[in-house]
């Protein structure tokens, strides 16, 4: 038995939901309350989120997750056996995980803009209040993180200028490649993708991808093998 714990609306939990996509395994889901995760400290300690309970074992943070169901669950690995590919895969992942993530909090939830228009989306995991005092607390709490981080500094059109850079990156490496590393899906794809599909709730990464054709058509290929599909808690 699976059990994922999980915000519906976090990248991380696409990340894992895919991996078990992929591997077509069957799991079952509990939301967790954002403003009552010491309720869910057996499940994560650390109050990280994904958590999974694989049988028993239970993992959190979506990076040891990957790798404890590639171990686990052999089927369709996305963790490359060639050294080299598996090192080129961790600084991928990795530079998803703690890059391009800073960019769909600062784009996607701390410009307002970009906020209202993806509201309806996650409301239902958040409190029962009026739209205007969610959107002030969500908009509050995400400028306080990426202002620390750094990234809230910067002008609006740096950030823009950044990330047109990050993605023409990923667009070259998929110029003349079907994946990001080696010649099958592996982390490194999961990861990135789950980034950029956040990153797609703010206008102006929306307004960029006609100019990166590869990346369209790999987000198809993804989603053919390793498709996101939502659960219900």
């Amino acid at each position: 038995m699976i059990t994922l714990y999980q915000f519906s609306s976090s990248p991380f939990t696409e990340k894992v939901s895919r991996i078990l996509s992929l591997k077509g395994l069957d799991y079952q889901v509990d939301e967790v309350n954002r403003f009552k995760t010491k309720q869910y400290r057996d499940a994560s300690p650390f109050g990280k989120f994904p958590a999974i309970d694989i049988d028993g074992q239970k993992v959190c943070d979506s990076t040891d997750i990957a790798y404890a169901l590639d171990d686990k669950y052999p089927q369709h690995k996305i963790i490359p056996k060639d050294k080299k590919l598996r090192a080129q895969m961790h600084i991928i992942e990795d530079w998803a995980d703690e890059s391009l993530y800073f960019y769909e909090i600062t784009m996607r939830v701390s410009w307002v803009h970009n906020v209202k228009n993806m509201l309806p989306k996650i409301k239902s995991t958040l409190p029962p209040l009026p739209e205007w005092m969610l959107l002030k607390i969500i908009v509050k709490k995400a400028t306080e993180v990426v202002k620390v981080q750094g990234l809230g500094r910067k002008k609006p059109e740096q950030v823009i200028a950044d990330a047109r850079r990050h993605l023409t990156a990923i667009n070259t490496l998929l110029a003349d490649s079907d994946w990001l590393v080696g010649d099958a899906i592996s982390l490194a794809d999961i990861a990135v993708i789950a980034q950029l599909n956040c990153m797609l709730d703010a206008r102006e990464i929306q307004d960029m991808m006609p100019s990166f054709p590869a990346i369209s058509d790999w987000i198809k290929r993804v989603d053919k093998v390793a498709p996101y599909r939502k659960k219900e808690a």
